[in-house]
């Protein structure tokens, strides 16, 4: 036994949990099928139009988020128009760059080896069903992962290699701190990798030499100083970004309401949507025993980061709703790793067949009907992806018919899918909390004006009311599929518009 246990951590690797290779590649290309399918096929969510909204608007950075993700969305709309296409290339892009990244991973971990391990890991990611989806959506995530990806493979060859035989090239340490900087310009919660690696460095005996040296430094200067635009930003603006995610986002006074019904959701919808089957090999991350070299590195820096980043969520969680993706950084630097935490074959194929499944079901729900729908309920979510060509004609008939000055939706969500549908970008959002379209609106043109306003099921009838002086109703359209009544909207004429007063513009 204790001969075993000091075998080298790569002779304990199970690289692919006795999978196939024939079996594993005709999964991935069923999963490729599934995305592309999704990606040029499904009409925008709300929150990505709206950030194709922000590409339409370049600046700093944006009330949300950082601007990477809106700056990408910008390029690839300017190089292949507003389309689908052009909209959701971007994710295809950063999924290409994603598995090319899982490619060099396996060759470090196990060289002898490498097509297997990169099959099997590429295949545990792609059957997570939250990873499938943020990975597909051009939401930030997929930005996200793709460049934390990179700047964890580029920092473990740099700290595995100096913690093994002070090797390491600087060349890694700098791809490092660029990507982690990119990370940064993407979400905050970029953060935890950042601090993951500064938390390695000071306590590893064996890098604490890295503190005498300048690179090390000037590294985490680089990745600091990329920041530049987002505190430039908040700077101007009263910090209203960070201020609306430590407080904006939720109620007031949140931290003193305890709220049990939100941490338990929390909880399970995160076990659930990243895979139950991966709960086992998940703990097994910190048991396992670690040596001084690129495996042992990257998991000591998905162990730090997935501590930080889901402990923080959970605690907000308990008193706010929680969404479960913020955390999705933790993820997807666990399962890089496990080829060496000795998954077995059935949870592994367990793992792969939930995968599909909800995957399948997940396309199916947007991109032919809502399956809540076939058994005679109503999925107003899934709905709001279906019959925007229909509404923007909707919407552009009853605007020549009465001359608004300006046309409104009840959400930034609506309005910015109506904004895509329409390929115009003079559409605002009527909404109770802050958001990117009060920056946007043109306020000294249309205050006073008349405006056509698009209502949904979800949208905020009385903050429209509060608007505006009077409201009539113009018109109704209801979004069908295959027979199916979807989600019903109503279209409302209002005049003498008043806008909201707010910090976020500097008058």
């Amino acid at each position: 036994m204790a001969k075993l246990e000091k075998q080298s951590a790569l002779t304990r690797i199970a690289p692919s949990a006795g999978l196939s290779h024939r079996f594993m590649v005709a999964v991935l290309i069923y999963f490729a099928a599934l995305k592309l399918l999704a990606s040029f096929s499904m009409q925008p969510l709300g929150d990505e139009a709206y950030y194709w909204l922000w590409g339409q608007n370049i600046s700093l950075s944006y009330f949300d988020h950082p601007g990477l993700a809106g700056w990408m969305l910008g390029a690839t709309d300017a190089i292949f128009g507003t389309s689908l296409f052009g909209l959701r290339i971007a994710s295809v892009l950063t999924s290409i760059g994603s598995v090319w990244f899982l490619w060099l991973y396996a060759k470090r971990i196990l060289p002898e080896q490498r097509k297997t391990v990169f099959l099997f890991i590429t295949l545990m990611v792609a059957a997570s069903p939250t990873l499938f989806v943020w990975s597909t959506l051009v939401y930030h995530d997929h930005l996200l992962i793709f460049v934390a990806l990179a700047a964890m493979y580029f920092f473990t060859c740099y700290l595995g290699d100096e913690a093994k035989d002070r090797t390491g090239q600087l060349h890694h340490l700098y791809l490092g701190a660029l990507f982690l900087g990119l990370a940064g310009l993407t979400k905050y919660s970029a953060v935890f990798m950042g601090l993951a690696v500064a938390i390695l460095v000071l306590a590893h005996p064996k890098l604490r030499d890295l503190l005498l040296r300048p690179h090390i430094y000037i590294a985490g200067g680089l990745s600091a100083a990329m920041q530049a635009p987002t505190l430039i930003w908040n700077l101007n603006r009263d910090f209203a970004s960070f201020g609306f995610h430590l407080n904006g986002r939720h109620d007031s006074h949140w931290l003193s309401q305890f709220n049990p019904d939100s941490f338990f959701n929390f909880v399970l919808v995160t076990l659930l949507l990243f895979g139950p089957f991966l709960i086992p090999p998940f703990v097994r991350l910190f048991r396992t025993k670690t040596e001084d070299n690129f495996i042992g590195m990257g998991i000591w820096i998905a162990r730090l980061v997935t501590v930080m980043s889901t402990s923080t969520f959970m605690f907000i969680s308990l008193f706010s709703f929680t969404l479960w993706y913020w955390s999705d950084l933790s993820y997807i630097l666990m399962l890089v790793m496990l080829p060496v935490l000795a998954m077995r074959k059935w949870l592994a194929i367990s793992h792969i067949w939930f995968g599909v499944i909800v995957a399948t079901l997940v396309c199916f729900n947007y991109t032919v009907v809502p399956i809540a729908n076939l058994m005679g309920q109503r999925d107003i979510e899934a709905g709001t992806v279906y019959g925007w060509s229909g509404i923007a004609e909707f919407v552009a008939e009853a605007e020549q018919e009465h001359q608004p000055t300006f046309l409104a939706a009840t959400r930034f969500q609506s309005a910015s899918q109506l904004s895509f549908a329409m390929q115009r970008t003079d559409i605002t959002a009527i909404e109770v909390r802050p958001s990117q379209f009060d920056i946007w609106e043109d306020r000294n043109k249309i205050a006073g004006g008349t405006a056509l306003i698009l209502q949904d099921e979800f949208g905020h009838l009385e903050e429209m009311e509060s608007r505006f002086a009077s409201l009539e109703k113009v018109g109704e359209f209801e979004v069908q599929q295959f027979g199916f009544p979807l989600l019903k909207y109503e279209l409302y004429l209002g005049t003498n518009y008043k806008p909201r007063a707010t910090t976020l513009v500097k008058e």
